[in-house]
């Protein structure tokens, strides 16, 4: 009786240390030049969904890599293409997390979540479900795509971004509290 409750105690304890995130990736236009090509992709990571224009606002958008390799910084992806985010058959995506991700050029850099590990990196699996490993091929949690992504347009005086639900992830990762309280 005492092993099953010690077990049981053990396996709730251990599921609330997990927390979930969300992964949106988003392109700016400046209005002025409509109908131009988009200047920009960026990632943001969210600690929760759906989002409001309000809260694209207020966290650290994340520029992707010119070469495909965020090894150095920034993210990268397999099978993230001219399309629509929403129709990307994304193989690998990979996200930049050493202790200077955010911030580079700060006196204050930080990683992107709550601990560095180098990079993370999500693989698919099938059927839209994706392991995080990191650059030890550590475990790191779990992440789908969502069946019906949020799509939005957040329009702001001299620029337009749309916003798409690419990811949701479960992991005892937590979105660094500096992409909130110090950037936006």
């Amino acid at each position: 009786m005492g092993y099953r409750l010690t077990a049981l105690l053990g396996l709730v304890i251990s599921s609330a240390v997990l927390a979930d995130f969300t992964i949106y990736i988003g392109k700016s236009n400046d209005i002025t030049d409509v109908g131009v090509t988009f200047s920009s992709s960026e990632m943001q990571v969210h600690d929760h969904a759906p989002l409001s224009c309000s809260d694209m606002g207020h966290a650290v958008s994340i520029s992707a890599s010119t070469n495909n390799d965020a090894s150095k910084g920034r993210w990268a992806c397999d099978g993230c293409n001219a399309k629509a985010p929403r129709d990307w058959i994304i193989d690998r995506f990979e996200m930049y997390n050493h202790h200077d991700a955010v911030g580079h050029s700060t006196s204050h850099p930080v990683p992107l979540f709550d601990r560095a590990t180098g990079a993370v990196t999500l693989y698919g699996t099938g059927n839209g479900h994706y392991d995080m490993l990191d650059v030890n091929n550590t475990f790191l949690g779990t992440c789908d795509r969502p069946a019906v992504p949020q799509e939005m347009d957040c329009w702001e005086l001299i620029s337009a971004t749309f916003l798409t639900h690419v990811f949701t992830c479960t992991s005892d990762l937590v979105p660094n509290e500096a992409l909130y309280d110090s950037w936006g």
